[in-house]
Order: C-alpha cells, then structure tokens, then sequence
C-alpha cells in the first residue's frame, strides 16, 4: 500500500490486487478536508510485481489529479 497523504490537495492511497497471476491496482482519491467521497478506480496494469503496479497506479492517479485539479480552476 502507498499512501500519498497530500498531492495538490488530494489523498492518493493505492493498493495491489492480484489479478490472474499478475497485479493490477485500487486507488482511492479525495480531495483534503471536502464532504466529498473518494472516487475509487481500478487500474488495470497487469504488472508482474504488486509493487510495479503501485507506482503505475500512483503516476495514473497525480495525472488524474492534476488534470481534476486544472479543470476545478486550483
């Protein structure tokens, strides 16, 4: 599990699932201190290590905030 406790006002956690022998990844995005709910995703990366797809996992999740952060106008 990674858990990126602030990036550009959201929390980013990230989880490995496996996924027919290979690893896929949960991720949970929430904006900081909102009433909002966490958007959960799974990114389907077929990594061959649960911690490959962490990281493929965390760089999908910063372009999603990112690209969320630039429309919200932050």
């Amino acid at each position: 599990m990674i858990v990126i406790p602030d990036y550009v006002g959201f929390r980013i956690q990230v989880d490995a699932v496996a996924a027919d022998g290979r690893w896929n990844a949960d991720v949970r995005t929430r904006r900081l201190f909102s009433e909002e709910k966490p958007r959960v995703e799974r990114v389907t990366c077929y990594k061959l290590t649960a911690e490959h797809a962490e990281y493929a996992a965390v760089i999908w999740a910063r372009r999603w905030v990112d690209v969320k952060a630039s429309e919200d106008g932050a």
